[in-house]
């Protein structure tokens, strides 16, 4: 039990090397920086069957899991590519719904309702959002960024 324990520890403490560097040196780059986390768990899933390969080449992992390894490429490829669209989809998804506040805003306006505030106002925000998870870490020229200012 000691032994799988120093094993795991020792990967663990590989994992925040290599990873960060395996990464680094994939390509494609992701398009925005919002795909960067899903770009370091899918090269993780990579990482994580020459491990488990490893593992079984060692006659540690037990045999009815040696399927285990080759699932961890498609888990990867998954996790990179499709799964990070869903942030691009998200922000899509925000600004689409700013867009759709400025239509409603439009109807009420033709409609004689006056809902006493402008709901097309809203759209700024919405597209704020939008940007922000596209490009979250932007370059700060001036004062340092500080949210919490």
């Amino acid at each position: 039990m000691k032994k799988v324990i120093s094993i795991g520890v020792a990967l663990a403490l590989l994992a925040m090397v290599i990873v960060p560097a395996t990464v680094g040196a994939a390509a494609p780059e992701p398009e925005t920086y919002a795909k960067i986390p899903f770009a370091i768990v899918g090269q993780a899933f990579y990482m994580l069957q020459d491990v488990l390969t490893q593992l079984q080449v060692g006659g540690i992992l037990p045999p009815d899991f040696d399927w285990v390894p080759d699932l961890m490429p498609t888990l990867g490829d998954f996790v990179a590519v499709p799964l990070s669209w869903s942030v691009d989809m998200l922000g899509w998804g925000i600004s689409l719904g700013g867009s759709v506040l400025v239509s409603l805003q439009g109807v009420f306006d033709a409609m004689g309702i006056d809902l006493g505030f402008n709901l097309g106002a809203f759209q700024d925000v919405f597209d704020t959002i939008a940007c922000a998870l596209f490009q979250p870490w932007a370059p700060v020229s001036g004062t340092p960024f500080d949210p919490c200012a």
